[in-house]
């Protein structure tokens, strides 16, 4: 059984699930701080699923669940962080709870440690392996247009500066030069390209 989506009413939720009604059938979903914050008390909504089932060695018994996202991106980077060793779906949950999915994508692609050790549970060595194992992936994919807060010029930078470590550029060297550019230009941003372009020669 695969479900990639839930569109029902909303008739129950609370910090950690939310209870989705279609078509007569009530399902349990695990959500994130920041997902309960984002529903509405009741009413029709849609949720994106991530569904497992996990199975009891010695029992045989198997578990079902449902973890459910408001957006896309957000469902994409807990697909990415429950891959890194050491970080299970709870974890993952506390992790898109405590960030926002365009904060977290800034902050793995920023090689920020510390704001990922800020999050309850999460220590050093996990936040480690976390950036290690996440920021070549993410440099190597499109990145979406990003959302909820940051702002344009947020967006712009993790862009080009995902496009500069693909190139196999020193992120910290590329960040601190791109963070010069857009304090110049800060009236008139560039394009993507022409930032890239710009950090390139700057560098």
């Amino acid at each position: 059984m695969m479900i990639e989506s839930l569109r029902g009413e909303l008739i129950e939720k609370a910090p950690d699930h939310a209870v989705v009604e279609c078509h007569g059938v009530g399902y349990l979903v695990h959500i994130s701080a920041n997902t309960f914050g984002d529903l509405p008390e009741r009413g029709p909504c849609r949720l994106f699923i991530h569904y497992t089932v996990s199975v009891d060695v010695r029992s045989g018994s198997s578990e079902h669940r449902l973890s459910g996202f408001v957006n896309a991106e957000e469902r994409h980077l807990f697909r990415q962080l429950i891959e890194v060793q050491g970080v299970s779906a709870t974890i993952g949950m506390l992790i898109l709870g405590a960030m926002r999915a365009d904060q977290l994508r800034m902050a793995i692609m920023n090689g920020d440690e510390g704001a990922l050790k800020r999050i309850k549970g999460i220590g050093p060595k996990l936040a480690q392996r976390i950036l290690a194992e996440m920021s070549g992936r993410l440099a190597n994919e499109p990145i979406q247009r990003l959302v909820a807060s940051g702002g344009m010029g947020n967006t712009l930078k993790v862009e080009a500066l995902s496009a500069l470590v693909t190139l196999g550029l020193d992120r910290v060297k590329a960040e601190r030069t791109l963070q010069g550019i857009l304090n110049d230009r800060k009236a008139d941003p560039p394009e993507l390209e022409e930032l890239i372009r710009l950090t390139l020669k700057n560098l």
